[in-house]
This record gives structure tokens, C-alpha cells and sequence, in this order.
């Protein structure tokens, strides 16, 4: 698509979009609020399989029609599927039978992972996109109040994609383009930095607990210490705000670490400790050490 056909896109929706929801999660919630409230959208009707999501919605706008059967639903420029994305694929076909569906008609899912195409394979019937708010959803109140100002991707046809923009910056988000090839390598970096940041949190708290340090006082050190590196993170890349044993080449403190710890706790030091030696300008032999220190297989060390 080129930018005539973009132009024809924008020029053929009314000024108002009507958006119909299917699906009410956490972040199809959060996105129908900022966008009421920008008075750039008319956030039309909503389907969900439990009723009583969508009543939840309908108590945050009051005048948005809950539908029961996908069938009654309204016509509308833009549909937005808040969905598992399991479950993607199987709603779209379902939408697909719609009869006032157009070629013109923008679906739009909110799946980090999954390109648009999952929504409409054949590029047929309607025009497709996704938009990932670079956000934790964690708790929908928060969510409104906090979400804008933030990132979001977008993913889709170049002449769909001012659509998206127009969407992501009436919620006051910030976009940037993904291509459709990469969404996956894209949501497994940000879920690295997400999940596995809480999932290192817990491993952390969990050595403190077992050695009779109070939940409390673990959860201070912990986190104190994760929130001041990730501000050093705001000002130096991640070799310059590295410290630490290993950035230092301490091989006697390493070596007390890897005998203070279980077998399973030992397995994720070790991975960890291998990625963070190769942020450290420590030499091939020092590296080497510590490898061996942390029993790092000899194997591995030759085929590096």
C-alpha cells in the first residue's frame, strides 16, 4: 500500500471512529477508558463471554452497548480484540461472517507475539494491525492513571499504520514501528526483561529467606538494590553500570558464592554469570577461570 491508498483509508472513516470491542481484558479496558476520554473515538459496543466483564467495562463507560450474539454486534470502522492469543484466530473467523465486514473494515488485537495476520490470513475481507502498549498491566485503576506517556508498537500495512498512530496517541502513547517478521524475537526481548526481572527478584529473596533474613528486610534489599541499577541503566549501558564480583574478576568471591548454593540455585547462577562475563573486559584466561569456577563444562568453553 502506498500513500494514496493510506489516504483513501483515512479519508473513507468518519471523524469520530466507532470501535467495537471483543474481548475485555485488562488492556482492552484500559485503552477503551483513554480513548473515550480523548473524544477522538465513539467506543461503540462490546462483546465478551462472560457478561459480567463486560458489565465492568460498561460501568467505566455507561454508554456502550454490551452484545450477546457476535451477529448483533453494530457496524463500526474498527474492531479491537482484546483476547488470549490463542484464541485469536478463532474470534476473527467468527467476525469474518459478519455481514457488514468491508475490506476497508481495521481489525486490531493488542498480542506482543503474534503479527496482525493471525486476525484475517487471507487479507481479504478487512485490513489488520496490532498494537502493543509496552506496559505492565498488573491493575486496571493504575493502568488508566499511569499507562500514558508510554511505548507502544505498532504492527501493520504502511498504509494502515497512521490509523494506529491516530489510536496509540489519543491513549498518549509514544509509537514505533515492528515488523510483522520479528514480533516474536521483539515480546520474547521485552517478556526477558519483564518476567524474568521478577522471576530473578523472587530467586534473590528466596537465598535471603533461607538463611532466616524477615520477608520485609529481604524485600528492601532486594528491591532497593534492582531500582538502583535499573536507574544507573537511565544514565550507562549495561557494561558501564555492571558491578560486582564478576565485572571485577573476584574468582575467591565467585568461588564462595557457587558453594553457598543449591544445585537448582546453582543452575540459574551460572547461566546468569556466563551473559554477565560478556559485558566485563576481563581477559579470555580470567574468563575461563571462572567459568570452571562455576563448573561451566569444558566442552563449552572449547566451542566458544
Amino acid at each position: 500500500m502506498n500513500t494514496v491508498q493510506t489516504k483513501q483509508i483515512l479519508a473513507s472513516k468518519p471523524k469520530k471512529l466507532r470501535i467495537n470491542i471483543i474481548g475485555v481484558g485488562k488492556v482492552a479496558t484500559t485503552m477503551a477508558v483513554l480513548w473515550h476520554r480523548s473524544n477522538q473515538v465513539h467506543i461503540q459496543s462490546v462483546w465478551n463471554r462472560s457478561i459480567s466483564a463486560s458489565r465492568q467495562l460498561q460501568h467505566l463507560l455507561p454508554h456502550i452497548e454490551i452484545i450477546s450474539d457476535l451477529n448483533d454486534m453494530p457496524p463500526a470502522e474498527i474492531i479491537v480484540f482484546g483476547l488470549r492469543d490463542q484464541i485469536l484466530p478463532i474470534m476473527a473467523e467468527k467476525v469474518s461472517r459478519m455481514q457488514w465486514m468491508t475490506p476497508d473494515t481495521i481489525l486490531i488485537h493488542f498480542s506482543g507475539a503474534l503479527a496482525s495476520s493471525v486476525l484475517m490470513p487471507d487479507k481479504k475481507k478487512a485490513l489488520t494491525g496490532s498494537m502493543h502498549p509496552v506496559f505492565a498491566f498488573s491493575d486496571i485503576d493504575t493502568a488508566i492513571s499511569t499507562l500514558p506517556g508510554h511505548l507502544c508498537a505498532i504492527e501493520a500495512a504502511e498504509a494502515v499504520q497512521p490509523v494506529l498512530q491516530i489510536l496509540a496517541q489519543s491513549a498518549g502513547l509514544e509509537t514505533f514501528i515492528v515488523s510483522s517478521e520479528q514480533k516474536a524475537r521483539y515480546h520474547a526481548a521485552l517478556s526477558a526483561s519483564a518476567n524474568f526481572l521478577v522471576a530473578l527478584n523472587h530467586y534473590a529473596r528466596n537465598m535471603l529467606e533461607s538463611i532466616s533474613i524477615p520477608d520485609n528486610l529481604a524485600d528492601r534489599l532486594v528491591n532497593q538494590l534492582m531500582l538502583q541499577n535499573l536507574n544507573q541503566l537511565q544514565q550507562f549501558s549495561p557494561a558501564e553500570a555492571l558491578t560486582g564480583p564478576i565485572s571485577r574478576g573476584d574468582m575467591h568471591t565467585i568461588s564462595k558464592h557457587w558453594h553457598s548454593l543449591t544445585t537448582q540455585e546453582q543452575n540459574l547462577y551460572q547461566a546468569l554469570a556466563i551473559q554477565t562475563l560478556k559485558l566485563t573486559t576481563l581477559s579470555q584466561a580470567e574468563q575461563t577461570q571462572i567459568k570452571k569456577i562455576i563448573n561451566y563444562s569444558q566442552d563449552e568453553i572449547a566451542n566458544e
